[in-house]
């Protein structure tokens, strides 16, 4: 087992510790704790291949916070995004901090990933047709999607790519397809990640 583990230390390197970050549900959108579950396995999926850690606690639960985690506070909501004029629907968002930088806050409309989701079709049907326990299955899918790509805003510190998780926009079949590869985070970019978790931390009283 030593000796196992020796060599691949040599083939490979040391091995990156994982950083967490917790996802702090400070407002649920009246979602059921099996799609909060899913939505947030959703995320920790996308995010494992740059060997981020995500976690979860519900609003007034311990987040069990430590030196190499970070906190984002993620609020589901049930009103429609702001709106602008001649602008494309917004399902998320997140929030400008001091300095010009962000906040450890991100918001999703439950109403605009809604809409979207019963507006396509999965399993060769259209989702409206499809059981209930399906949508919701593919609503909590598609909030954790775009839940991924906001926090990517902060832990890349980058707006918005070509390419990978941090595309401008997704189609409602990405959003609901058996797929990840629409939402690959680069393995290029995991020294920037850590060094924002790390930040991120120490910010949060975490030296």
């Amino acid at each position: 087992m030593v000796a196992t583990l020796a060599l691949a230390l040599i083939l490979n390197g040391p091995v990156e510790p994982q950083l967490t970050v917790r996802l702090s549900i400070d407002q649920d959108g009246r979602l059921s704790a099996l799609q909060l579950q899913l939505m947030v396995e959703e995320v920790r999926k996308i995010w494992s291949d740059a060997r981020v850690n995500v976690t979860s606690a519900r609003y007034g639960e311990p987040l069990g916070q430590n030196a190499e985690s970070a906190t984002i506070s993620v609020r589901i909501l049930l009103m429609p995004p702001p709106a602008k004029d001649g602008a494309e629907r917004i399902l998320a968002w997140v929030t400008p901090g001091v300095a010009g930088g962000l906040a450890p806050l991100l918001f999703v409309s439950l109403s605009a990933v809604t809409e979207t989701v019963l507006a396509t079709e999965a399993f060769d049907r259209p989702v409206k047709k499809l059981t209930r326990a399906l949508r919701e299955r593919l609503i909590a899918q598609a909030i954790g999607r775009v839940t991924a790509h906001e926090l990517g805003h902060y832990l890349l510190n980058a707006g918005h790519r070509d390419r990978g998780l941090m595309r401008p926009r997704y189609s409602a079949a990405e959003l609901v397809g058996d797929w990840l590869d629409p939402f690959k985070v680069p393995s290029a970019e995991r020294l920037v990640v850590r060094r924002e978790i790390e930040a991120l931390a120490r910010l949060q009283g975490f030296d």
